[in-house]
């Protein structure tokens, strides 16, 4: 891996792939949106950027030229939408054209990005891997959705020879979440005391950089249409957020637990409300729906073959919480 493109390299996973391959002593070209921030890039070393869309066949074509490796991270990642059809374009259109430029330039190896969100949730008092089957078809998740179909695209491209290799992360912190995206937004509630109450469920997280360097080992020691799974850490709600607890340097008051029909219809007032008023709601309930069946997954691949390792959850949400402050977000 000499020359290496990522997609979506100025946003929150990508800039912390930069940053990984970098230190590998690779050449980095980002592709970012024409009218992208380029925020997350300072302090690296010289990137070659290059202003497109995956949306664009020929600037997907036109980025991907000269590469040896790809990393295709661009992607849509939001509770709400209005119309979530730039999602499912952008998630899956773009990824299309991703590889396929890729296929043509003869790219030695893609490394997709997909999420956990894009595998199975395992059955409870269990924990999910590499092969758990996707089964939430009962819920309205439009992110989770098209992950899952972006992803098995990517597999099928490399089921005709383009080698593609797939990280799925859990749910990712840590500094940089520009945007912020949901995950760093469920911090963000909680630090506000907005998150008075949780209800059954959990998650697996993940620090963004212990994930981008996963994304690094699998483009050196991956194989071709393989998944690996980057998570540090599988906690339920209340173990979460009394890990937020302990990471701030603040008094946060104790949520209480309550009934998940309650918290259903709760985020479902709180949502109207929101939309009606024109305000991005805080959370969603097919976000809140599909995270009451815990979804815990295994990172026993990618320790055994990558060797790779995930720092303590409380570092990357004090991290978090510093970088937040440092873009106002959060009060000192």
């Amino acid at each position: 891996m000499k020359k290496a493109l990522v997609t979506g390299g100025a946003g929150f996973l990508g800039n912390a792939v930069v940053r990984a391959i970098q230190q590998r002593g690779v050449k980095v070209r980002v592709l970012a949106l024409p009218d992208e921030a380029l925020d997350n890039l300072e302090g690296t070393e010289e990137v070659e950027v290059i202003r497109g869309n995956v949306m664009s066949p020929e600037d997907c074509v036109r980025a991907v030229k000269g590469m040896d490796t790809v990393f295709h991270c661009a992607a849509i990642y939001k509770d709400y939408m209005a119309d979530p059809t730039p999602m499912y374009e952008v998630n899956l259109r773009g990824t299309f054209n991703m590889l396929e430029a890729s296929r043509r330039a003869k790219v030695e190896r893609v490394i997709y990005t997909a999420s956990v969100a894009a595998l199975g949730r395992p059955a409870p008092g269990t924990i999910a891997d590499e092969q758990s089957h996707y089964e939430a078809w009962d819920i309205n998740f439009h992110y989770s959705r098209s992950k899952y179909h972006s992803m098995l695209t990517a597999l099928d491209f490399a089921n005709w020879g383009l080698d593609v290799r797939v990280v799925c992360p859990g749910l990712i912190f840590g500094p940089g979440d520009i945007a912020p995206t949901p995950s760093g937004n469920l911090i963000l509630s909680i630090m506000k005391g907005k998150a008075p109450a949780y209800t059954k469920g959990g998650f697996s997280y993940v620090d963004v950089r212990d994930a981008a360097e996963v994304h690094a080992r699998v483009a050196e020691r991956g194989r071709k249409g393989e998944a690996y799974i980057a998570t540090g850490h599988n906690l339920d709600n209340d173990a979460f957020m009394a890990a937020v607890a302990r990471s701030s340097d603040r008094s946060i008051p104790r949520a209480r637990k309550i009934p998940a029909p309650v918290a259903l219809a709760l985020v479902s007032g709180m949502t109207y409300a929101k939309v009606k008023a024109g305000q991005t709601p805080d959370m969603t309930r097919p976000f809140l729906e599909y995270g009451l069946q815990p979804g815990y997954f295994s990172n026993d691949k990618a320790r055994q073959q990558l060797e790779a390792q995930f720092r303590p959850i409380e570092d990357t949400i004090r991290d978090a919480i510093h970088y937040f402050r440092g873009r106002g977000l959060l009060s000192a």
